[in-house]
Protein backbone atom coordinates (compact mmCIF):
# COMPACT_ATOMS: atom_id res chain seq x y z
CA UNK A 1 0.00 0.00 0.00
CA UNK A 2 1.04 3.38 -0.97
CA UNK A 3 1.96 6.33 1.63
CA UNK A 4 -1.11 8.07 -0.19
CA UNK A 5 -2.92 5.38 0.43
CA UNK A 6 -2.18 4.96 3.96
CA UNK A 7 -3.05 8.43 5.12
CA UNK A 8 -6.80 8.12 2.90
CA UNK A 9 -7.10 4.91 4.96
CA UNK A 10 -5.89 6.53 8.10
CA UNK A 11 -8.75 8.92 7.52
CA UNK A 12 -11.63 6.82 6.82
CA UNK A 13 -10.47 4.45 9.76
CA UNK A 14 -12.52 3.73 12.44
CA UNK A 15 -10.98 3.22 16.21
CA UNK A 16 -13.27 1.89 18.93
CA UNK A 17 -11.45 3.08 22.57
CA UNK A 18 -12.91 0.84 24.98
CA UNK A 19 -12.90 2.04 29.43
CA UNK A 20 -12.73 -1.60 31.12
CA UNK A 21 -12.47 -2.85 34.61
CA UNK A 22 -9.39 -3.88 35.76
CA UNK A 23 -10.47 -7.34 37.46
CA UNK A 24 -13.57 -8.58 35.51
CA UNK A 25 -12.77 -6.70 32.22
CA UNK A 26 -16.36 -5.56 31.73
CA UNK A 27 -16.72 -3.00 29.08
CA UNK A 28 -18.30 0.59 30.92
CA UNK A 29 -18.29 2.38 28.14
CA UNK A 30 -16.99 2.55 24.52
CA UNK A 31 -16.02 5.41 21.99
CA UNK A 32 -16.00 5.19 18.09
CA UNK A 33 -13.64 7.93 16.87
CA UNK A 34 -12.13 8.10 13.32
CA UNK A 35 -9.52 9.75 11.78
CA UNK A 36 -10.52 13.01 11.43
CA UNK A 37 -12.49 12.76 14.66
CA UNK A 38 -9.04 12.06 16.94
CA UNK A 39 -7.54 15.25 14.95
CA UNK A 40 -10.41 17.29 15.77
CA UNK A 41 -10.18 16.36 19.60
CA UNK A 42 -6.29 17.28 19.84
CA UNK A 43 -6.86 20.64 18.04
CA UNK A 44 -9.77 21.76 20.50
CA UNK A 45 -7.72 20.84 23.25
CA UNK A 46 -4.45 22.47 22.14
CA UNK A 47 -6.73 25.48 21.47
CA UNK A 48 -8.36 25.56 24.71
CA UNK A 49 -4.98 25.36 26.70
CA UNK A 50 -3.89 27.72 24.86
CA UNK A 51 -6.87 30.34 25.97
CA UNK A 52 -6.41 29.40 29.31
CA UNK A 53 -3.24 30.13 29.44
CA UNK A 54 -3.35 33.40 27.86
CA UNK A 55 -6.25 34.08 30.14
CA UNK A 56 -3.90 33.79 32.92
CA UNK A 57 -1.08 35.65 31.74
CA UNK A 58 -2.57 38.69 30.43
CA UNK A 59 -5.36 38.83 33.23
CA UNK A 60 -4.44 37.68 36.22
CA UNK A 61 -1.06 38.80 38.73
CA UNK A 62 0.93 35.94 37.41
CA UNK A 63 2.01 37.63 34.45
CA UNK A 64 4.87 39.46 36.52
CA UNK A 65 6.02 36.40 37.99
CA UNK A 66 5.61 34.13 34.50
CA UNK A 67 7.14 37.10 31.97
CA UNK A 68 10.68 37.72 32.65
CA UNK A 69 11.07 41.53 32.36
CA UNK A 70 7.36 42.90 31.75
CA UNK A 71 6.36 45.83 33.36
CA UNK A 72 2.86 46.49 34.29
CA UNK A 73 0.46 48.98 33.00
CA UNK A 74 -0.36 50.82 36.42
CA UNK A 75 4.10 51.23 36.66
CA UNK A 76 3.69 52.59 32.85
CA UNK A 77 1.23 55.48 33.86
CA UNK A 78 3.06 56.24 37.14
CA UNK A 79 5.96 56.89 35.57
CA UNK A 80 4.42 58.46 32.67
CA UNK A 81 2.28 60.52 35.04
CA UNK A 82 6.16 61.22 36.77
CA UNK A 83 7.67 62.49 33.90
CA UNK A 84 4.90 65.19 33.22
CA UNK A 85 5.48 66.42 36.81
CA UNK A 86 9.14 66.39 36.14
CA UNK A 87 9.23 68.87 32.90
CA UNK A 88 6.65 70.87 34.68
CA UNK A 89 8.55 71.41 37.59
CA UNK A 90 11.74 72.08 35.54
CA UNK A 91 9.72 74.51 32.90
CA UNK A 92 8.68 76.62 36.18
CA UNK A 93 11.97 76.17 37.98
CA UNK A 94 13.67 77.61 34.78
CA UNK A 95 11.30 80.43 34.79
CA UNK A 96 12.34 81.43 38.43
CA UNK A 97 15.85 81.27 37.78
CA UNK A 98 15.52 83.36 34.48
CA UNK A 99 13.53 85.76 36.72
CA UNK A 100 16.46 85.98 39.40
CA UNK A 101 18.46 86.30 36.89
CA UNK A 102 17.17 89.08 35.16
CA UNK A 103 16.50 90.91 38.65
CA UNK A 104 20.06 90.75 39.46
CA UNK A 105 21.20 92.28 36.04
CA UNK A 106 18.92 94.92 36.64
CA UNK A 107 20.82 95.62 40.02
CA UNK A 108 24.17 95.34 38.70
CA UNK A 109 23.07 98.08 35.97
CA UNK A 110 23.35 95.59 33.17
CA UNK A 111 20.02 94.64 30.62
CA UNK A 112 17.98 91.81 31.73
CA UNK A 113 19.03 88.33 29.94
CA UNK A 114 15.29 87.94 28.38
CA UNK A 115 16.07 91.24 26.21
CA UNK A 116 19.24 89.92 24.76
CA UNK A 117 18.70 87.26 21.81
CA UNK A 118 21.33 85.02 20.83
CA UNK A 119 21.07 85.02 17.06
CA UNK A 120 20.09 88.56 15.52
CA UNK A 121 20.55 91.01 18.51
CA UNK A 122 24.14 92.12 17.43
CA UNK A 123 23.24 92.32 13.75
CA UNK A 124 20.08 94.05 14.43
CA UNK A 125 21.80 96.65 16.31
CA UNK A 126 25.01 96.84 14.00
CA UNK A 127 22.03 97.26 11.02
CA UNK A 128 20.47 99.49 12.44
CA UNK A 129 21.97 103.18 12.03
CA UNK A 130 20.07 105.64 14.90
CA UNK A 131 20.19 109.56 13.74
CA UNK A 132 21.48 112.23 15.73
CA UNK A 133 18.90 114.06 17.52
CA UNK A 134 18.42 117.74 16.79
CA UNK A 135 18.11 120.83 18.92
CA UNK A 136 14.05 120.27 18.90
CA UNK A 137 13.92 116.63 19.50
CA UNK A 138 16.50 117.14 23.07
CA UNK A 139 14.55 119.80 24.20
CA UNK A 140 11.49 117.81 24.26
CA UNK A 141 13.31 114.46 25.55
CA UNK A 142 14.79 116.98 28.57
CA UNK A 143 11.17 118.27 28.89
CA UNK A 144 9.79 114.62 29.33
CA UNK A 145 12.19 113.48 31.55
CA UNK A 146 12.02 116.28 34.01
CA UNK A 147 8.12 115.60 33.91
CA UNK A 148 9.04 111.55 34.79
CA UNK A 149 11.58 112.47 37.58
CA UNK A 150 9.29 114.48 39.54
CA UNK A 151 6.28 112.74 39.07
CA UNK A 152 7.27 109.66 42.13
CA UNK A 153 7.06 112.67 44.20
CA UNK A 154 4.37 114.24 43.22
CA UNK A 155 2.28 111.30 43.65
CA UNK A 156 3.61 109.88 46.76
CA UNK A 157 1.34 112.39 49.27
CA UNK A 158 -1.23 111.04 47.73
CA UNK A 159 -0.57 106.98 48.11
CA UNK A 160 1.81 107.41 51.40
CA UNK A 161 -0.23 104.94 52.89
CA UNK A 162 -0.35 101.56 50.08
CA UNK A 163 3.81 102.42 49.05
CA UNK A 164 5.32 102.82 52.28
CA UNK A 165 6.22 100.77 54.99
CA UNK A 166 6.47 101.25 58.95
CA UNK A 167 9.58 99.84 60.23
CA UNK A 168 13.17 101.68 59.47
CA UNK A 169 16.00 99.53 58.41
CA UNK A 170 18.83 101.32 60.76
CA UNK A 171 19.18 104.28 62.76
CA UNK A 172 21.06 107.01 61.46
CA UNK A 173 21.77 110.18 59.73
CA UNK A 174 21.52 110.10 56.09
CA UNK A 175 24.42 111.31 53.94
CA UNK A 176 23.43 110.99 50.48
CA UNK A 177 19.63 111.54 49.41
CA UNK A 178 17.43 110.04 46.84
CA UNK A 179 18.75 111.78 43.53
CA UNK A 180 17.67 110.68 40.25
CA UNK A 181 19.65 113.32 37.96
CA UNK A 182 22.63 112.03 39.84
CA UNK A 183 21.34 108.31 39.23
CA UNK A 184 21.40 108.09 43.17
CA UNK A 185 17.93 105.57 43.55
CA UNK A 186 17.97 105.19 47.05
CA UNK A 187 19.67 107.06 50.28
CA UNK A 188 22.93 106.43 52.30
CA UNK A 189 22.48 106.10 56.01
CA UNK A 190 25.72 106.59 58.09
CA UNK A 191 25.92 104.05 60.59
CA UNK A 192 28.31 101.94 62.87
CA UNK A 193 29.37 98.89 60.91
CA UNK A 194 28.64 95.81 62.30
CA UNK A 195 25.08 97.63 63.32
CA UNK A 196 21.83 95.50 62.38
CA UNK A 197 19.98 96.26 59.37
CA UNK A 198 15.86 94.99 59.40
CA UNK A 199 13.66 94.16 57.42
CA UNK A 200 11.31 97.20 56.55
CA UNK A 201 8.38 94.84 55.79
CA UNK A 202 6.95 91.38 55.46
CA UNK A 203 8.52 89.62 52.23
CA UNK A 204 10.52 86.45 50.87
CA UNK A 205 14.19 87.17 50.48
CA UNK A 206 14.93 87.44 46.56
CA UNK A 207 18.24 87.91 46.48
CA UNK A 208 21.27 87.77 48.57
CA UNK A 209 24.46 88.01 47.09
CA UNK A 210 27.86 89.59 46.99
CA UNK A 211 28.37 92.24 43.71
CA UNK A 212 31.72 93.75 43.27
CA UNK A 213 30.07 97.46 43.43
CA UNK A 214 27.60 96.96 46.04
CA UNK A 215 29.70 94.83 47.89
CA UNK A 216 26.92 91.88 50.09
CA UNK A 217 23.37 92.94 48.47
CA UNK A 218 19.98 91.53 49.70
CA UNK A 219 16.91 92.28 48.15
CA UNK A 220 13.22 91.61 49.67
CA UNK A 221 9.98 91.34 47.75
CA UNK A 222 7.17 92.88 49.63
CA UNK A 223 3.16 92.30 48.81
CA UNK A 224 1.84 95.17 46.50
CA UNK A 225 5.09 94.80 44.39
CA UNK A 226 7.07 96.66 46.59
CA UNK A 227 11.28 95.89 46.81
CA UNK A 228 13.32 96.55 49.41
CA UNK A 229 17.22 96.86 48.82
CA UNK A 230 19.87 96.55 51.32
CA UNK A 231 23.66 97.06 49.83
CA UNK A 232 27.58 97.59 50.93
CA UNK A 233 26.38 95.14 54.24
CA UNK A 234 29.18 93.21 55.92
CA UNK A 235 27.45 89.97 55.83
CA UNK A 236 23.92 88.78 54.81
CA UNK A 237 21.81 86.68 57.34
CA UNK A 238 19.13 85.60 55.02
CA UNK A 239 19.28 83.47 52.20
CA UNK A 240 17.35 83.22 48.46
CA UNK A 241 13.72 81.81 49.88
CA UNK A 242 13.59 82.79 53.37
CA UNK A 243 10.67 84.04 54.49
CA UNK A 244 11.38 87.17 56.57
CA UNK A 245 8.82 89.48 58.88
CA UNK A 246 8.71 93.34 59.88
CA UNK A 247 11.82 94.09 61.71
CA UNK A 248 13.54 90.76 61.97
CA UNK A 249 17.45 91.07 61.59
CA UNK A 250 18.43 90.52 57.38
CA UNK A 251 22.17 91.76 57.48
CA UNK A 252 24.72 94.23 59.21
CA UNK A 253 26.04 97.65 58.50
CA UNK A 254 29.06 96.80 56.34
CA UNK A 255 31.79 99.03 53.89
CA UNK A 256 31.54 96.69 50.98
CA UNK A 257 31.94 97.00 47.29
CA UNK A 258 34.12 99.15 45.67
CA UNK A 259 30.90 102.23 45.27
CA UNK A 260 31.41 102.94 48.91
CA UNK A 261 33.94 105.31 51.65
CA UNK A 262 32.88 104.43 54.91
CA UNK A 263 30.07 102.20 56.84
CA UNK A 264 26.96 102.92 55.94
CA UNK A 265 23.53 101.33 54.40
CA UNK A 266 22.39 102.15 50.95
CA UNK A 267 18.67 101.14 51.01
CA UNK A 268 16.61 101.32 48.07
CA UNK A 269 12.59 101.17 48.36
CA UNK A 270 10.87 99.92 44.42
CA UNK A 271 7.68 100.36 44.13
CA UNK A 272 5.82 98.69 40.84
CA UNK A 273 9.19 98.40 39.41
CA UNK A 274 10.10 102.15 39.90
CA UNK A 275 12.59 103.74 42.64
CA UNK A 276 10.52 105.29 45.25
CA UNK A 277 12.43 108.36 47.67
CA UNK A 278 12.15 106.75 50.81
CA UNK A 279 12.64 109.34 53.22
CA UNK A 280 9.25 110.47 53.63
CA UNK A 281 8.68 106.79 55.91
CA UNK A 282 12.59 106.98 57.15
CA UNK A 283 11.39 108.90 60.62
CA UNK A 284 14.48 106.94 62.66
CA UNK A 285 16.87 108.05 59.72
CA UNK A 286 17.81 112.13 60.17
CA UNK A 287 18.97 114.12 57.14
CA UNK A 288 22.61 115.65 57.82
Amino acid sequence: MSDNEHKRHFWRQRFRVTIQEESTFHERRAYLLSGRRITSIVTGAVFAVMIITYSIVAYTPLTELLIPGYIAEQFREDVSFTRQQTDSALATLSVHEKYLSNIKSILRGDLPLENVKEDDSLQSVEAVIIPEAGEEDLAFRNRIGEEDRFKLRRGQTEVNGLIGFEFQPVKGAITSGFDLSHGHIGVDIESEEGMLVHSVDDGTVLMSDFTVEHGYVLVIQHKNDRLSIYKHNSSLLKEVGDLVRMGDVVAAVGNSGTQTSGPHLHFEWWVDGQPIDPVPWLSGATPE
